[in-house]
């Protein structure tokens, strides 16, 4: 009892230390977003803005964010989509700052959708009030995994506690002061600290090995968290610089409408660019945190690869490449979802031929192994890594010397990596430079 009690504690420090930060992390992003929009509205009237309003929820969806400008007297002259208006209650002026020029944030629950929005509201000098709002349905999913998974691990832990009985007690205390010392830790931020194992009995053993796989589940998310920030700070700064590089030249030099549009197309291919990005980065964060569950289902391996060389034959074929096939007979059926095992191949054999040279060769072959796997290899006569790249490769955003003059985002082999080894197998790789590249998938077959 003492010990689920002190679980619990350590259950609350946890969830209001994610609550406090998924709340500055959309409070920043509101902030910084509501800011561009009013720069933008100054520089470009309500038509730019309206027309960003609607690029905005193309992008993140329209269920996900609202944005709404209203006149002095309640009208709204732009928003994000039919209907996005609604469901923002307009600011009562006695709610507004004295100053204006400071924005007001609330959390409001609009009647009509199941998650809460996060909205900040900021009167222009003109007297127009911006209303920006995201969706917390994310946040709200996120947190309500953690409660499940905490839910099952303290049950499990109680009910292994139970067990133990009085004549267990004095052992069991001192596990329970080693739990509080590391809990006290934990409620510090420190999420990296485990339990130790003590000799207090199978049942204890079974608390803390429950308690400490509950720890790394939750660092795990606040670190996929972390790591997508960071990289997304860091990895849209040239492109945005290349966005207002251009623009700038534009301004500077532009005299007539056809040097405006070539601007604007730059920065229409720029912006799909950032856009299937970030897309790319959530999709290896979800992937590796767990978040996203896969639905698996029986799927035929060696039809996955077939369609992947006939997508990419075309492109072999402008380059001269020769694609030597070797399949077994009949199925190879494994558990997993399609599309993702689709996009896994896809990236391999884009890189295979991206990276060989004309009259080249690659090479793809599935076959069978024992204990329950198969092996496809993915080989290419191409330029090959250097060996201290190697190591490096699957990182995200990592390119290799050689690599640096072609196109790409450096995310495609870590998306591959995170989707194999969600399906429980891993990616190994060969190379030499100047003999080519081999990787080496292993995944397990359908039991």
């Amino acid at each position: 009892m003492i010990f689920g009690l002190l679980t619990f504690v350590v259950f609350l420090v946890v969830y209001f230390y994610l609550v406090s930060y998924l709340h500055w992390q959309i409070e920043n992003e509101l902030l910084n977003s509501i800011k561009e929009f009013e720069s933008l509205y100054k520089t470009g009237g309500i038509d730019a803005l309206r027309s960003e309003f609607l690029r905005e929820a193309e992008s993140e969806g329209a269920h996900n964010v609202f944005l709404c400008l209203r006149t002095p007297d309640g009208k709204v002259v732009a928003s994000s989509g039919a209907g996005a208006c609604r469901y923002l209650e307009p600011l009562k002026p006695d709610l507004m700052n004295s100053d204006s020029d400071r924005p007001v944030l609330r959390t409001i629950s609009p009647h009509g959708l199941s998650h809460k929005i996060r909205l900040v509201a900021k009167e222009m000098e003109d007297g127009y009030v911006m209303e920006v709002g995201r969706s917390l349905k994310n946040n709200e999913l996120m947190m309500e995994r953690y409660r499940e998974t905490f839910g099952a691990a303290i049950f499990v832990m109680i009910t292994s506690g139970g067990l133990i009985g009085w004549f267990m007690a004095r052992k069991a205390m001192s596990g329970v002061s080693r739990v509080t010392t590391i809990a006290s830790r934990i409620g510090k931020g420190d999420l990296r600290i485990r339990v130790p194992y003590g000799g207090e009995g199978e049942e204890i053993r079974a608390l803390v090995i429950a308690f400490n796989d509950m720890l790394g589940r939750i660092e795990s998310l606040v670190k996929e968290l972390k790591h997508v920030t960071d990289n997304i700070a860091h990895e849209l700064r040239t492109p945005l610089t290349r966005i207002r590089g251009l623009a700038e030249t534009t301004l500077i030099k532009g005299k007539d409408v056809s040097e405006y549009q070539e601007l604007a197309a730059s920065v229409i291919r720029e912006s799909d660019q950032l856009i299937a990005m970030l897309n790319t980065m959530l999709e290896i964060a979800k992937t590796d945190s767990g978040i996203n569950e896969m639905a698996l289902e029986p799927v035929d391996l060696k039809k996955i690869i077939e369609e992947a060389i006939d997508l990419f034959m075309p492109l072999a074929e402008e380059k001269d490449l020769s694609i030597e096939v070797s399949l077994p007979k009949g199925e190879v059926i494994i558990k997993g979802e399609r599309h993702r095992l689709q996009r896994a191949f896809a990236n391999l054999l884009d890189n295979a031929i991206k990276y060989s040279l004309e009259n080249g060769r690659i090479e793809v072959s599935l076959k069978r192994e024992e204990h329950g796997m198969v092996l496809v290899e993915i080989g290419d006569s191409g330029i090959g890594i250097d060996e201290k790249d190697l190591p490096y490769i699957f990182e995200r955003f990592y390119r290799g010397d050689k690599s640096r003059s072609t196109p790409g985002s450096g995310l495609g082999l870590s998306l591959s990596l995170s989707i194999i080894r969600a399906h429980g197998g891993d990616i190994q790789v060969e190379s030499a430079p100047g003999k080519g590249t081999k990787f080496t998938i292993v995944l397990p077959v359908e039991s």
